[in-house]
């Protein structure tokens, strides 16, 4: 059956490649491996009802018959399941490249478009958006673009991703040993210093909040991980508010968000950091902004945006830079 002649808005495919490895594992067994909470009779029943079908192109000799569990795979099947499409939240998908080439995806990514799949979100996201090629194609899920970074849904700005998972894994390493330079913009609550730094390391919440990702400040005794930001005061504005420039020199989770609220200076627009965490248990479980929270947050986005980032090219060597401007609601805000 060719899936993308009969797929609605509220269906999708998604592909597998059989490698090598995987010559002679059992259909039922191959699934299993990429859908861990399905039992095995969930996975018979999805077989049985049609949902799952094997493309064997490689050979005319090669066929594969009526699909039963037990199908034994070879390499070079394409295994597809075809799925129900779930309601997702709105978002941006209006990005901006700022560089392409055979190893290398830069964009400006607008504040309201989540990376990658979580939550609530899964084909309402960037990586998987790329890879159906706007929804058109069917979802491959070895295929073509990978994150060597992540930024928050909410924060704006340069994003790089790689083409290959050779180039992934290159880009990855500058990172990790801090071979690259980001700069953040953030408009915070409060007139703060023309230069500091913040040395607080980091740990996950866990017990002490309801928020799984949420993020806090803890020594290193007890499991916090080293962290350090410094900070560029760039503007002040009258009404109690500053634009900064941040350079963050380790690359935790939430680190300039949390940096910030430690010291008093909050990020505008923040749900999570700066405010009674009612009000952020409120927003993920309703999912919109009550006039009430709204009042109290200022800009119904965070106001954190990726302003540069520069890296050395994985394979010509080249260092290079992009750059991303304030984004018009944050330069509106400023005014």
């Amino acid at each position: 059956m060719d899936y993308t002649e009969t797929l609605t808005s509220d269906t999708y495919v998604v592909t597998y490649g059989v490698n090598p490895a995987q010559n002679g594992m059992r259909l039922d067994a191959f699934i299993k491996l990429h859908y861990r909470r399905r039992s095995r009779e969930q996975i018979k029943r999805a077989i049985d009802s049609g949902a799952v079908t094997v493309l064997r192109n490689q050979s005319p000799h090669l066929t594969v018959g009526r699909l039963k569990p037990g199908t034994q795979l070879v390499p070079g099947d394409e295994v597809r399941l075809l799925s129900e499409r779930k309601p997702e939240p709105e978002v941006d998908f209006n990005y901006k490249i700022l560089y392409e080439d055979d190893a290398l995806f830069v964009i400006e990514k607008p504040s309201n478009l989540p990376v990658h799949p979580a939550g609530r979100f899964f084909f309402n996201t960037l990586l998987v958006h790329l890879k159906t090629k706007g929804h058109r194609t069917p979802l491959r899920a070895e295929q073509d673009y990978f994150l060597a970074h992540r930024i928050d849904r909410e924060t704006s700005g340069v994003l790089v991703l790689a083409k290959t998972s050779e180039i992934c894994a290159a880009l990855v390493k500058q990172f990790a040993e801090r071979t690259t330079e980001k700069t953040y913009l953030a408009i915070v609550h409060g007139i703060t210093k023309e230069e500091f730094a913040v040395d607080l390391a980091m740990k996950r919440a866990g017990a002490a909040s309801r928020i799984s990702m949420k993020m806090i400040v803890a020594t290193e005794k007890d499991g916090g991980q080293p962290c350090r930001t410094e900070f560029t005061r760039i503007k002040t504005m009258p009404e109690g508010f500053s634009l900064l420039e941040c350079r963050p020199r380790t690359g935790r989770q939430h680190q300039i968000r949390v940096h910030l609220d430690a010291i008093g200076h909050p990020v505008v627009g923040d749900k999570l950091y700066g405010r009674p965490e009612s009000d952020a248990i409120a927003f993920y479980e309703r999912r919109y902004i009550t006039p009430e929270l709204m009042a109290r947050l200022l800009l119904p986005r965070q106001a954190l945006h990726a302003h540069q980032l520069r890296l050395t090219h994985p394979v010509t060597g080249k260092r290079m830079e992009f750059r991303s401007e304030l984004p018009a609601e944050l330069k509106a805000f400023c005014r």
